[in-house]
């Protein structure tokens, strides 16, 4: 087909040969070879040098079964393109083997450079295959590290038409599209990253359907995620239910009711109930996108009972932890700038998310959040409990200490 027609897909053709590399059978092993080998020859340079880190990382198990039959490929696009040069110093090293070691020697030259010729720093081949895709999930941005509390607020937006939220929305399809592990997932993503750049008009500046937020967010962009995003700037994704929810009746989002068995469709059902809620065309239409997939996704496992109950809860408290945060960056918007010692009065729609979460008992909180493993929020809602509740402590004395001594398990690992 050539690079004109691959380069324009080289995302969703990687996910698909990603996917492709958990088949362990001898044959498909060979397969493998001819497909990753033409994958790469057939992309332009520029694309090439956008996925080249990410594609070692994750084809490592393959070179490491088949080093010979990828040494020439792997030889060209590493040693013998100028513009992937300037990354070899963040490559792995490959497998040990003679057909290898031209590609090994130039990756150690590169690598000595940036630590001053010393061998500290060096990348150490890791045998076991799970390591390998971990780093491969860590390149393609799946790994987080754990942000600080101004970091976290700085996630927190305050109305869906801000540039930051946009961006990240992008980023987080992005980060979707990449995870999948089958065409129909891969599809979906696809369809609401259509959906989301089609209403924000994210287009590079001066297109035709661009708008001025459009614009920014697209300079704001990866260099990956504009590649992704280009073939959906001339595709068309269309549900074959249509789009319209108007007409479906939403089941109660009870888990447990005749619709809402599973977790994914009390999911999808409470989701669906919380957009409903939605005040502004906009906001309805761009979380209706997900909403839209959602519907479309087939429930791959049936979970057990005690497993799905201990997701809702996950959820839930996701959602109320995002609340919480928000109400602390409007409060901080809502009084920067204001002078004097007045009595902080908190707008009308910031008063309502605050009464919301005031009414929601910190000791429940507590419980749920220990059931649900999340130690650190539990001993902070009951501590909260205690300082409002200071004649209930001998009462709940016991899940305190248990909550701490968790915490501090979590902290030495």
């Amino acid at each position: 087909m050539g690079k004109r027609y691959i380069s324009p897909v080289s995302r969703k053709i990687l996910a698909s040969l990603k996917t492709a590399l958990k088949l362990k059978d001898e044959e498909f092993y060979d397969i493998g070879c001819h497909a990753w080998t033409n994958f790469l020859y057939n992309l332009d340079e520029s694309t090439l040098v956008g996925l080249i880190e990410e594609v070692v990382a994750v084809m490592k198990p393959l070179v490491k079964k088949r080093p010979e039959e990828m040494a020439p490929v792997l030889t060209s696009v590493l040693v013998e393109t100028p513009s992937v040069k300037e990354f070899l110093a963040n490559m792995p090293l490959l497998p040990e083997d003679d057909s290898l070691s031209i590609i090994n020697q130039a990756i150690l030259e590169h690598q000595l450079k940036v630590v001053g010729g010393s061998t500290e720093g060096q990348c150490r081949e890791e045998e076991e295959e799970e390591v390998q895709l971990t780093v491969s999930e860590c390149v393609s941005g799946e790994c987080r590290e754990v942000e600080e509390e101004e970091e976290v607020l700085n996630e927190i937006h305050l109305h869906i038409e801000s540039e930051l939220f946009i961006v990240q929305l992008v980023t987080e399809l992005g980060r979707a599209f990449l995870a999948a592990t089958d065409a129909n997932t891969q599809t979906c993503a696809s369809y609401a990253m259509l959906e989301v750049t089609r209403l924000y008009g994210i287009r590079e500046s001066g297109s035709r359907e661009a708008t001025p937020i459009g614009s920014q967010a697209w300079e704001k962009l990866s260099y990956h995620l504009q590649e992704m995003i280009y073939p959906l700037l001339t595709s068309k994704y269309m549900l074959s239910t249509g789009n319209n929810r108007s007409s479906v009746t939403l089941p109660s989002p009870i888990f447990g009711s005749d619709k809402a068995k599973t977790f994914q469709q009390w999911l999808t059902s409470w989701e669906c109930s919380l957009v409903d809620l939605l005040q502004g065309e906009r906001a309805s239409q761009v979380f209706s996108a997900f909403l839209s997939v959602m519907n479309q996704l087939q429930e791959k496992d049936k979970d057990e009972a005690a497993l799905s109950i201990i997701s809702i809860e996950i959820k839930q408290l996701a959602v109320l932890d995002y609340l919480s945060k928000w109400s602390q960056k409007k409060r901080q918007a809502e009084t920067q700038g204001k002078k004097g010692r007045a009595a902080f009065i908190p707008s009308t729609q910031l008063h309502q998310v605050m009464s919301f979460l005031e009414k929601i008992p910190a000791d429940i909180l507590a419980h749920i959040s220990y059931k649900s493993h999340a130690y650190s929020p539990a001993l902070m809602h009951i501590e909260a409990y205690i300082k409002d509740n200071p004649l209930q402590v001998k009462e709940h004395l016991c899940f305190l200490q248990v909550s701490e001594c968790f915490v501090l398990k979590s902290i030495e690992r």
